[in-house]
């Protein structure tokens, strides 16, 4: 479907070589313990996977959002939670290269790719999840710096994160939306890491609390102008949610392949499982929508990198069916396989439980269903 080149293709070969050789092996244990092997996360440093989307000016590998999903795609057939942590890495750096001034993206871009460092984006809190506006986490400026006082909640690389992309109001009211986003890095004294989350699925991710008390951060440190850090948010969700949409499709994918190889090697009634018309229905439906969701996928890349205009409900329908079908195909995947399907042996559970998590996290799916009714309704249709 996608005409690749040629640094494309090898780019994905290596992603796939290093998810096989490292990150399968220990994917299952990973999930049992709820832990990302420390070793490993030093492994996807070395091979420049916290600063794929970093210019090349700085020394990274600048990808665009197509090959950048094409990544998180094929890292997400193998383990998701792995897969999770490089993509929110990528989320913490996006606002910094849409409104960072020159001389923090020079310094910390610099940084990243020389250190390998880790990111954390730290935006939900227990009383603002999928309405962002609704953030309390405030920061008052003291001449040269910032007080920030609050807490974070669900935050993706919590305990493990270098630096922390934080959005925090500056504003007077949080109905005025001015929020400003500020860097942070691990173990800058008035930050604490909370509870880490015992979760369904994406289990080797970790997720945290975050806890501000009179954190002090250099004005220099803010991303972009005092108080215009929403609109900044607003673009960056264009870009991420198609990256969630990317680790649906490859968790999709995977389910579906592991699916249909054991339903051509098991026996029931003296015939394979794929004899069965059934079964090879299901099989058929769940092929059409993983293809549906990955065409939507590249479609809406294609448009971001392009610099479309109407993006946005392109990005929350990508995510939007790419998700949804990522939970059905997987599901499925552990009901064709019965019993089997449901045990610790098999790798579809896993998937399934990690499935649901893309339905939930970068704005809930009835949210992506509300940008996608209010944009028909200011715009009509077609969209674009």
């Amino acid at each position: 479907m996608l005409n690749l080149s040629r640094d494309q293709k090898m780019l994905l070969a290596s992603v796939s070589r290093f998810m096989a050789r490292e990150v399968a092996p220990l994917a299952a244990g990973m999930d049992e313990e709820q832990r990302m092997d420390p070793e490993l996360v030093g492994k996807c440093a070395e091979l420049g996977l916290f600063s794929l989307i970093v210019p090349a000016e700085y020394g990274g590998a600048g990808l665009d959002l197509t090959t950048y999903c094409l990544v998180i795609e094929e890292m997400a057939k193998v383990d998701a939670s792995t897969a999770v942590m490089v993509q929110c890495s990528g989320t913490g750096l996006r606002p910094i290269n849409l409104s960072g001034s020159p001389s923090l993206k020079e310094r910390l871009f610099t940084e990243t790719v020389q250190k390998g460092l880790l990111w954390a984006f730290a935006l939900t809190e227990p009383e603002a999840g999928s309405d962002a506006a609704s953030i309390r986490t405030r920061a008052r400026r003291q001449g040269d710096r910032y007080l920030l006082n609050g807490r974070k909640c669900f935050i993706t690389n919590g305990d493990i994160a270098d630096y922390y992309l934080i959005f925090a109001l500056t504003g007077p009211e949080p109905e005025s939306r001015e929020m400003s986003a500020f860097v942070v890095p691990a173990g800058a004294p008035g930050l604490a890491v909370g509870r880490k989350e015992n979760k369904m699925g994406m289990r080797a991710s970790a997720t945290t609390d975050l806890i501000m008390e009179d954190l002090e951060v250099p004005a220099e440190d803010r991303v972009g102008p005092e108080g215009r850090a929403f609109p900044v948010l607003m673009r960056t969700l264009d870009g991420t949610r198609p990256t969630i949409a990317a680790q649906a499709v490859g968790l999709a994918e995977a389910a579906l392949a592991y699916a249909l190889a054991y339903a051509k090697e098991r026996k029931q009634f003296g015939r394979a499982l794929v004899e069965f018309q059934g079964l090879q229905f299901m099989l058929s439906e769940m092929a059409t929508k993983v293809e549906s969701a990955r065409a939507l996928l590249y479609q809406t890349t294609a448009m971001y990198d392009r610099g479309h205009p109407s993006v946005s409900p392109y990005s929350a329908m990508s995510k939007l069916l790419a998700t949804d079908t990522a939970m059905n195909v997987t599901t499925d995947a552990v009901q064709l396989m019965g019993g089997y399907g449901y045990m610790k042996d098999h790798p579809v559970e896993r998937m399934m439980r990690d499935a649901k998590l893309t339905q939930i996290y970068e704005g809930t799916n009835q949210v992506q269903r509300l940008v996608i009714s209010k944009w028909l309704q200011r715009n009509g249709y077609p969209l674009a």
